[in-house]
Parts: structure tokens; sequence; C-alpha cells
């Protein structure tokens, strides 16, 4: 019996080495807000920003392409080092932060006394190839008044970046620099509005 045992142990130990090796990740792409972003305006608001919502195809830290503007697939065996929500979350509150003219930017869950909610949705984070080549974050953007849940402006952005080749270290860079992009002008575009 324990040799049957060992043998079943053997085959699933085996089993699962084989299907670990074809997600095998050679490269973690590091996407990072501007160190020191300029902008016009500043705010004594204390300002939330929660995790972009996203359909599944881009709640993933998969690298997205699109060959045809009807097809999303993904770059092999690289990834973001997070979900693309979550790193766009981690982008706008950094670039709010390193702006130096918020009084207090958080996430859910740190007890900050919230006067606005920069609420988002990501509809298009991805390397699209089928118009030329070009890195596109597109984000939806309402800022909520915490105190009344009124929505105060709204607007979306679509930022886009061409790229000189689809090579996914090219690709890697043109979507850290779209993703920059889109954080700048919706800290900015927030800041004037509040």
């Amino acid at each position: 019996m324990s040799r049957l045992r060992a043998f079943a142990s053997l085959l699933l130990a085996l089993a699962l080495v084989g299907c670990a090796g074809g997600d095998k990740i050679e490269a973690i792409y590091e996407l990072t807000a501007l160190d020191n972003p300029a902008v016009a305006s500043g705010t004594t608001a204390q300002i939330l920003v929660p995790e972009p919502r996203a359909l599944e195809s881009l709640s993933t830290s998969k690298i997205a392409v699109k060959p045809t503007a009807m097809t999303l697939s993904y770059y092999p065996q690289v990834v973001y080092q997070d979900a693309a929500p979550k790193v766009l979350q981690r982008m706008l509150l950094d670039t709010f932060e390193n702006t130096g003219r918020v009084h207090a930017v958080g996430l859910p869950g740190q007890s900050l006394l919230i006067n606005y909610q920069v609420v988002t949705e990501v509809r298009a984070f991805q390397v699209e190839t089928y118009a030329g080549t070009r890195a596109r974050v597109q984000v939806a953007v309402k800022i909520l008044d915490d105190s009344n849940g009124r929505v105060v402006r709204t607007r979306v952005f679509d930022t886009i970046v061409p790229l000189a080749s689809d090579q996914v270290d090219t690709a890697a860079e043109g979507m850290n620099n779209a993703a920059r992009q889109a954080a700048l002008e919706i800290v900015e575009w927030t800041l004037a509005s509040i």
C-alpha cells in the first residue's frame, strides 16, 4: 500500500511540475509613477483612490496586446508587478503624492477622513498592433464628493503612445509611458476640479 501511495505522489508531483512549466515567468515589468510631476493646482482636501474597475480580460498581471480591433491576447511569459487595475491605482496614488500639492491621499482601509474619491474604470490597458503599433491606456474617471455621494465631474482619458515595435521590452516601456501620462492627466484634472 505504501508503494502505491509513493507512486501516486510521484505522479502527482510530476504532473504539477509539468503544468507549472507552461506558466514560467521570465520577466516582471514594473510600471512606476513620475517622480516630480509638475501641476498647477493643489488642495487641502483628503482624497481616496479606490481600486479601478475593469473587465476580467484586463484584471490580470499579463501584458495585453490587441492584434485586431476585436481580439485580445497576452505576451507570453511576462507580467506586470500586479494586476493592471492595481498597478494603475498605485500609479495614481504615487502621482498625487509626488506632486507635493495634496494634503493627504490614501487607499481604502487607511482610515482617512475623506473629502473626495477618484473613482476609475479601466477601459483599455494594452498594446495595439492593428492600426500602427501603440500603447493605450483609457480610463473613465468620476470625482465623487464623499460627504453627499454626488459626482462632481466625470471624464474619459484616452492616452496613446506610439511604439517603434511590438517587442516586449518596447511594449512595456510604452505602457509605462502611457500609464504615467494618463495618471498625470487624471491628477491634474482632479486637482483643478476640487
